[in-house]
């Protein structure tokens, strides 16, 4: 009976030992399969992911590579070989990037080199401008000195124009009176001729029925000189007496002694009359009286 019980008591109790373990297998199968789907949907979402990033990376490296090819015909260098070959496809991205990167560091040392040389220039340019502000001011100074020069001058001209006139208007009065002061009259006749004309009168001497001793010849102090023949004084050297075998004398106060004829007899000649010093000839009268003796 103690048998039996006991039996019974231990098929109980490996029964409820079965049932215990079937369920916690059942859980723990449970919990793997969980485990092995979440491992399943990582692993797809990585892949995706991955997918993703392959295509950012390779949309990235076309706008790189179409930079990296505008930035090499900028600086004018080419690409350097390729080493697809050896490396893998992330590592190749990196040194395309690293490529690409060196030159565009050129090109931005380029850059700044140019803006240097710029604000270099731009510098020069201000102290360029600054000089020509000052030459443009001296410009403009001289203008004005030239523009107030040159009122003077077109002042002193009209002054000058009008002393030019004055001076002609002096000249020619100077002339006139040059050629008034120059200006000497003869005359040549017989006595009886220039009585009537009235070019000469008798003067002096005593007063006789018959003669009259000590009488001379005298200019009339009436004489009209349309009579005469006018000359210049300085251009008439040679005074032509008419033709013949004539004695002359000068009845006048001109001297024989300043001028030179062919035959002279005191005061008498025969000839031409030539003048051999104008002023002293014609000092003591410009009117010259020759008669026929």
């Amino acid at each position: 009976m103690k048998t039996r019980t006991l039996t019974l008591v231990i098929l109980a109790a490996a029964g409820l030992a079965a049932c215990g373990d079937s369920t916690e297998r059942k859980h723990a199968d449970s919990l793997a399969t969980a485990k092995a789907a979440d491992q399943q949907r990582l692993t797809v979402q990585l892949a995706a992911q991955k997918d993703s990033l392959t295509r950012v990376v390779l949309q990235a490296d076309d706008f790189i590579q179409h930079i990296d090819s505008s930035v090499s015909r900028v600086i004018g260098k080419s690409k350097k070989g390729s080493k697809t070959g050896t490396l893998d496809p992330l590592a190749q991205q990196i040194e395309n990037r690293k490529a690409v990167m060196a030159r565009v560091d050129a090109l931005v040392a380029r850059a700044r080199a140019t803006a240097a040389e710029l604000k270099k220039s731009q510098e020069d340019n201000k102290v360029l401008g600054a000089q020509l502000a000052n030459d443009e001011a001296m410009i403009n100074d001289l203008n004005a000195t030239i523009q107030h020069q040159t009122a003077t001058i077109a002042a002193l001209s009209t002054r000058v124009d009008s002393l030019n006139g004055v001076t002609r208007e002096l000249g020619a009065t100077i002339a006139s009176l040059e050629a008034q002061h120059n200006k000497a009259f003869y005359v040549i006749g017989n006595e009886d001729e220039l009585l009537k004309k009235g070019i000469i009168v008798r003067e002096g001497g005593a007063n006789l029925l018959i003669m009259h001793p000590g009488r001379t010849i005298q200019m009339s102090r009436t004489a009209d000189a349309s009579a005469f023949t006018a000359v210049d004084q300085r251009g008439t050297n040679v005074i032509q007496m008419p033709e013949g075998n004539h004695r002359w004398k000068v009845v006048s106060r001109q001297s024989l002694d300043y001028a030179t004829v062919e035959d002279r007899d005191n005061d008498t000649f025969r000839g031409d009359l030539k003048i051999t010093e104008p002023s002293k000839f014609w000092g003591p009268s410009r009117f010259l009286i020759v008669v026929e003796q």
